[in-house]
């Protein structure tokens, strides 16, 4: 697995996904949600913050490039892990009213 970000890449655990949910291909039997780093000053080391949500299978494998969402970016990495919790808790129920934004990836 080659992740871009791979040092400023952090994972939640994964979310086993329901059997209907129509987003996920054969295997992918998850979801995993992460928050990515990205360096915004070099000087200063400060990074922008997205969640991303990937479709997995049970081992968590997953391709970096196959997001289903990705949020704008957070300079704050707590707001970005507020935002991750509540994207977890609408997979867990799966309300995927989220897709709606314009961060929906194609």
């Amino acid at each position: 697995m080659h992740l871009p970000n791979y040092f400023d890449f952090y994972q939640k655990c994964l979310i086993p996904a329901k059997a209907a949910e129509p987003f996920l291909t054969a295997g992918q039997t998850h979801w995993l949600i992460a928050l990515e780093g990205q360096l915004k000053e070099q000087e200063n080391e400060f990074y922008v913050w997205k969640v991303t949500l990937y479709p997995s299978n049970s081992e968590g494998s997953f391709s970096w490039n196959k997001a289903l969402y990705s949020s704008s970016l957070y300079e704050c990495i707590h707001k970005a892990f507020e935002h991750a919790k509540e994207l977890e808790a609408n997979v867990k129920n799966s309300q995927f009213n989220f897709l709606k934004r314009q961060e929906r990836i194609s």
